[in-house]
């Protein structure tokens, strides 16, 4: 019987071009990009579990999944897709006009794949046979999966949609079908298939889409696209030839790092300390199964960053899985993590390798982006570049390294668009998270249930916390044991300070506990008045900085709120205005416009992180008489020291946080009066001395918690490390075993509850319950609907400064007017996005049509849903705006002020 032939009039690409690019080449494009991703992207350890998953050789599963690529657009061939170009389909004859409703082409795939795949051989009796799971899995190939029609094993395709057409239609789509076939040559079919690695194939499968999709690439081979379906083959052999080079400028070339010893790793420091020396030493001996779970729980300042970075290097190279992505818990702790990664992968990479910054925000850190442009640092072993590809949406996950908040991670178990996508980029490199214990009961479920998918895919993790309650660290270790086919494993004790490594393939698990020598944290609390719902401090911070104010040296002081950190600097500005030598003074919180907020930071790290001038051994002087005021902001992440820290009541993980900046550089020269680490706690009392919080804290922070902690915490001395595990399960022991439940306790247990019932409610199912793909992506709601963190629902404000006349400009000056055009350049969106501030979306309550953006910003997905505060500048030098009965004032020095007016 003849065949017929593929009828190159049939187009797949024609957007942006200047004639179609027929459907056959993009289909073979699409198998040569899969194919050469399999063997020059993928990490050898996915390759593993995809094969295993369909009980073949890595070679024969690549040979698959190139084969399934070059059909996930076949639902293109029918008169509803055909049609939208007007002047092609005019060049189809013979072929039945288009019926129904216009619908999907990846839908149509979805449906009329299984067939064929059951004439292949494929399993075709139950949902979850291979026929059926893998023309799901292409039918996602946009980003979201489609459930199964039941119809679907039972009826012809075009039973079930009429709007595929019969006739030519369904002559074509045969054509195309034994074309892929014949020139892909694809191994017999699998026996069996998983839903993850259906998933990881569905990423893979985005992903070489995307990269021969790119209007460059089409315009390139548009000169040679050949005549008839006989030069097809010689146009897939091209398509392989040029899909590395295309892999090479969106920057997925794996990356590579030297093995080397930690001290030649991390040269600069002198001597490894014991938690460092402990990992080296015994880390590799663990490792003969591959992939694990390696926790670190060790002090502040105790150098986990490299620990974490060299365990990371040896798991990856053990288990197939190079790179790798450090999360945490800010944008602005991210910011700084940057620098740290983008210098280790400069020195350990034997090649260049993209680095990128993930986060909302990340185009406007000029050390990412070069102010616009891509970057390009090249060191004298490696690039970190992120070209320009990988800054596009949902694809910076997808680089060899990458530095982001703990959002990319989350975002993978929800139910949304392109979580495949999102999934491959995860498991195929190392991930490291950092302040384990930063994270909220709904964050915590949601880490949980990424880590039961980590663990079933074998991705190594590292956790690192100074503060985490055992209940915290034996779930999540559990979840990845589960995941990894080992339930219901009991965590030994945790060993504080220590660090434990979680075997995937065996189940083991191996505390070390390390030998650090114990270091003295005084704490004093000192009762602060509240009066009229607020801490009056003034008296409390003149007594304790005295000795600053007169002798030298620097102090943190950390209030838990942006208003109560603003009056803070206020009255120490006063007083500070008053002397003759007064120490510089610096407020951070989030209420500054990015750009100012990142050059407050910037600056702050300057001057009270690391000496950039000294040598490790040097004893360091160049710190200046200094007090910086800051929120939550600073107790994460920044390695800032200060010679004293001045903190109010936080629950105990974090007041022992904001201690770890406290004296965490040795060979400092300090001040007489900073003999030794001191914390002082800023404790909110009545007249008679009893507990008092401030209205806006139980906003913050569990009244339990607080409570509990004001309770353990003393005015005493603190061991570090000793004291500090035992303190920490005191305050977040949710049994209550020694004492009655008060109401805060019983609100404290109900919010953790119902939040970890919110996570489990929203997350995709673990790997055993995934009955349909569909599952994966199934939420109707926009991404910022489901969210990664709960009560996180913000809005970014643009304060723009207001001239009598109306008109609106960026800078206080009015030298910058405010754009108002429907395309702007990506420069101008920057700069516009640098003054912005994100708020609860709460407090821009009664907004109103002079708080809308332009309109001709509506079409841009950064700014149309951006809040206008215009400022009009008033004769003594203030900007004043109104939102409701909400006023807000903005100053360089102080950030944004918000008062409520009734």
């Amino acid at each position: 019987m003849e065949h017929e032939a593929v009828d190159m009039l049939i187009w797949g690409k024609s957007r942006n071009l200047p004639k179609s690019y027929p459907l056959a080449c993009h289909l073979l494009d699409a198998a040569a990009m899969a194919h050469v991703l399999w063997h020059d992207y993928l990490s050898p350890n996915l390759k593993r579990r995809i094969a295993d998953a369909i009980g073949t050789t890595a070679d024969a599963a690549g040979q698959l999944v190139a084969f399934w690529a070059g059909l996930h657009d076949i639902g293109k061939c029918m008169a509803c897709f055909q049609s939208m170009d007007v002047t092609q389909f005019g060049h189809l004859s013979g072929y039945p006009e288009a019926i129904g409703e216009k619908r999907r082409h990846e839908y149509a795939a979805h449906v009329w794949l299984s067939q064929p795949f059951a004439r292949l051989g494929y399993g075709a009796r139950r949902p979850k046979d291979p026929a059926f799971l893998i023309a799901q899995l292409l039918g996602g190939h946009h980003g979201r999966f489609s459930a199964r029609d039941h119809r679907e094993c039972r009826f012809k395709a075009t039973e079930v949609l009429a709007e595929l057409g019969d006739g030519k239609w369904e002559a074509q789509r045969e054509a195309l079908f034994r074309t892929v076939s014949e020139i892909t040559e694809p191994p017999p079919a699998p026996a069996s298939f998983s839903a993850e690695a259906a998933a990881l194939a569905c990423g893979i499968v985005i992903l070489a889409d995307w990269l021969v999709s790119q209007d460059d690439y089409l315009k390139q081979r548009l000169p040679q696209i050949p005549a008839d379906a006989s030069g097809l083959r010689r146009h897939y052999e091209d398509s392989l030839r040029l899909s590395p080079s295309l892999i090479d400028a969106a920057g997925l070339r794996p990356v590579r790092f030297r093995s080397a010893s930690f001290a030649d790793e991390f040269s600069h420091i002198e001597r490894p300390n014991a938690l460092q020396h402990s990992v080296a030493e015994h880390l590799p001996t663990l490792l003969t199964g591959g992939p694990g779970l390696f926790l670190v729980t060790a002090p502040m300042g105790i150098g986990k960053t490299e620990a974490a970075f060299h365990g990371a290097r040896l798991l990856g190279q053990a288990s197939g899985t190079p790179g790798f992505l450090f999360a945490l818990p800010t944008m602005a702790t991210a910011d700084q993590m940057y620098g740290r990664a983008r210098a280790y992968g400069e020195s350990g990479a034997e090649d260049d390798a993209a680095l990128t910054l993930l986060h909302s925000m990340a185009w406007l850190n000029d050390a990412y982006t070069a102010e616009g442009v891509d970057t390009t640092v090249i060191s004298e072993d490696a690039s970190v570049a992120a070209p320009d590809w990988l800054h596009g949406k949902k694809r910076g996950l997808l680089a060899p390294m990458s530095v982001g908040t703990i959002d990319q991670v989350l975002l993978s178990v929800l139910p949304l668009k392109h979580m495949p996508l999102r999934m491959l980029g995860l498991a195929g490199k190392v991930l490291i998270v950092d302040e384990v214990h930063a994270y909220d009961a709904y964050m915590q479920k949601l880490l949980a249930k990424a880590l039961i998918w980590l663990g079933r895919l074998g991705v190594p993790v590292v956790l690192m916390s100074a503060t985490l309650p055992t209940r915290i660290a034996a779930r999540l270790v559990s979840s990845y044991l589960e995941g990894a086919g080992h339930s219901g494993i009991s965590l030994p004790p945790i060993t504080y300070p220590g660090w434990a490594f979680a075997d995937a393939a065996t189940g083991k698990i191996s505390p070390f506990e390390i030998e650090i020598e114990p270091s003295t944290l005084h704490v004093e609390r000192r009762p602060v008045p509240v009066r009229s719902s607020a801490l009056d401090r003034s008296q409390v911070l003149r007594d304790v900085l005295a000795p600053l104010v007169d002798e030298g040296g620097c102090a943190g002081v950390v209030c838990n709120t942006v208003a109560e950190a603003q009056q803070t600097y206020l009255f120490l500005r006063d007083w500070f205005d008053t002397l003759p030598q007064a120490p510089e003074l610096t407020l951070l919180h989030a209420r500054f416009p990015a750009r100012r907020r990142e050059e407050i930071t910037s600056e702050i790290t300057r001057k009270f992180g690391k000496c950039k001038i000294c040598q490790p051994s040097d004893r360091c002087g160049h710190r200046p008489k200094a007090v910086v005021v800051a929120t939550q902001v600073i107790e994460q992440s920044l390695d800032l020291d200060f010679d004293l820290v001045i903190s109010d009541l936080a629950p105990v993980a974090l007041l022992l946080q904001r201690a770890g900046r406290c004296q965490r550089h040795a060979g400092r020269l300090r001040p007489a009066w900073a003999a030794g680490r001191r914390l002082v706690v800023l404790r909110p009392s009545d007249e008679k001395g009893e507990l008092v919080l401030p209205r806006s804290w139980p906003f913050i922070y569990s009244p339990s918690l607080l409570r509990r902690t004001d309770h353990e915490i003393t005015d005493d001395e603190i061991t570090i490390p000793d004291d500090v595990q035992k303190l920490v399960e005191q305050v977040y022991d949710d049994s209550f075993a020694n004492g009655e439940l008060s109401e805060e306790d019983l609100e404290w247990i109900g919010k953790e509850i119902a939040e970890e019932g919110i996570a489990d409610m929203i997350a995709i199912p673990s790997p055993d319950e995934v009955s349909g793909l569909h599952q994966l992506t199934s939420s109707d709601a926009q991404e910022d609907l489901v969210a990664t963190r709960l009560g996180a629902d913000s809005t970014r404000v643009l304060c723009a400064y207001q001239r009598p006349d109306g008109s609106l400009y960026l800078d206080e000056a009015c030298t910058t007017k405010l754009p108002d055009a429907t395309k702007l350049p990506r420069q101008v969106i920057k700069e516009i996005l640098a003054e912005t501030i994100p708020l609860r979306s709460s407090m821009l309550a009664g907004r109103d049509a002079a708080n809308d953006p332009p309109s001709s910003w509506r079409d841009s997905a950064w700014l149309r849903d951006l809040a206008l505060v215009p400022l009009r500048i008033g004769a003594d030098g203030s900007a004043t705006g109104w939102v409701g009965q909400r006023e807000f004032l903005l100053h360089t020095d102080l950030g944004l002020q918000i008062t409520t007016h009734a």
